[in-house]
Order: structure tokens, then sequence, then C-alpha cells
């Protein structure tokens, strides 16, 4: 007889930062400090003690909560290359002077 694959109803730390792509310590962080609703132990018998779940409802709604805005909608406005007078704002001296100085026509002469 053949199982069935069910989806899970609860993901354990590792599996919630593997989802994430955080540090599993970072997910405990999260679980100490109630930011996970619905968070229960599972008791052990085993050498690791026991194993922590958070139901796959409180972790939906979380995501939802916390979404990001997408980074095609949070892009800088790329800056207008052709203006020169943009790289000399900073200094204004070199904005009036067109003319090279006497070091570059010297460098230009060898």
């Amino acid at each position: 007889m053949t199982r069935t694959r069910s989806e899970p109803t609860a993901l354990t730390i590792g599996q919630l930062a593997r989802r994430w792509a955080v540090a599993p310590t970072r997910v405990r962080q999260l679980v100490e400090t109630g930011h996970l609703d619905g968070v229960f132990r599972i008791p052990s018998a085993g050498k690791y003690g026991e194993t922590v779940k958070i139901p796959l409802d409180s972790i939906i709604q979380t995501e939802q909560a916390w979404a990001l805005v997408p980074a095609t909608a949070r892009r800088r406005k790329r800056r207008n290359r052709s203006n020169s007078t943009a790289a000399f704002e900073h200094f204004p001296e070199l904005l009036n002077d067109q003319e090279p100085s006497s070091e570059c026509r010297e460098d230009d002469q060898r």
C-alpha cells in the first residue's frame, strides 16, 4: 500500500527558515518574541528535545502582513547622465574652467 502525499499543516523551525531564506536562529527569535501565532511544541523522548511547530495558516498570515513592496515599485529614478554639470555640483570652480589645466596640456604633448 502506497502513502499519499499530503500538504503539511505545520512547519518546523528549520523548514520555515528554508522557506524564508533566513537562519533558524532568526525564526527562533520570532517564535520567542511572539511574532508568529499558534506555535506549539511536541515533546520528544529522543536526544533532541522538543520539536517546535508553526501552523501553516499562521505563516501565510505573517507573510501577507509583512509583504514587501516589489523591487520594481521601489526602484530609484536613474539620474540623467547627459547633464555634465551634475558632476561639478560639489566643485563649482571647475564648472567655469572650460580650458584644460596646464598639467593636462603637458601630458598631451608627451
